[in-house]
């Protein structure tokens, strides 16, 4: 028992020392606040296999968790996910109908009535000029917040819209159309405006002038795979 209390004294001093070394030597790290919660579901479309072997084995998963796919071209779904991601494994390649814009891809958000929010999403093209002919447009209940049309080549490319919610449930709807080739979405998100204007990001305190900081994460990318043959 006493050796316990001896380890547990020896513990606190060392502890103590390091703490009191921390704030004079570096920098203050304030207290750590509330995490931001993404309000799309499966923002990053990586909770679905690949291939859904209910569905059709050769052809990869046109279902997507939290989300309504209506992109049915005589009965074969032209939105379904892909290999291409901007991060993680799976991205989404967008559908097409060859005469308007009635593929979607669309999900009910849960909000707060006259706050503001940031939708961010990341859209890549395979198309290039002069065959083009691609739409892409984003819808906040009912509304156009957001349009592109004719995007040439281009790698995952992030885009924010800031919008204000009018109820208690929000709407949101990507629609496409594409030409030749294919577009790609990922890492779909909304976030309160508040949440991302206002958060800090502390700085990693110094110990004898070595920076201690933890590695966060690894932002992996992907190049676009084969393409899988169309039925």
């Amino acid at each position: 028992m006493k050796s316990a209390k001896k380890l547990g004294l020896v513990v606190c001093g060392v502890t103590s020392a390091f703490v009191s070394t921390a704030i004079i030597t570096g920098t203050y790290i304030p207290k750590a606040q509330a995490a931001k919660v993404n309000l799309v579901e499966n923002g990053s479309f990586e909770d679905d296999p690949f291939i859904n072997e209910d569905y059709d084995p050769t052809r990869p998963n046109p279902f997507f968790t939290g989300w309504t796919n209506d992109s049915q071209f005589f009965g074969v779904y032209t939105t379904y996910l892909s290999s291409y991601a901007n991060s993680g494994i799976q991205g989404i390649r967008l559908g097409y109908t060859p005469d308007d814009l009635s593929a979607s891809l669309s999900q009910t958000l849960k909000t707060k009535k006259n706050k503001e929010y940031r939708l961010s999403f990341y859209l890549a093209s395979a198309e290039e000029a002069p065959r083009l002919g691609n739409e892409f447009k984003v819808f906040v209940d009912g509304d156009e917040v957001f349009g592109l049309t004719n995007i040439t080549l281009q790698d995952y490319t992030r885009y924010d819209v800031d919008f204000t919610a009018t109820s208690k449930r929000t709407d949101l709807k990507f629609v496409s159309k594409v030409g030749y080739d294919w577009l790609n979405l990922d890492d779909v998100s909304v976030y309160r405006t508040k949440d991302i204007d206002g958060a800090a990001v502390p700085e990693p305190f110094t110990l004898g002038g070595t920076a201690v900081a933890g590695l966060l994460g690894v932002w992996l990318r992907k190049k676009q795979a084969a393409s899988l043959k169309q039925s």
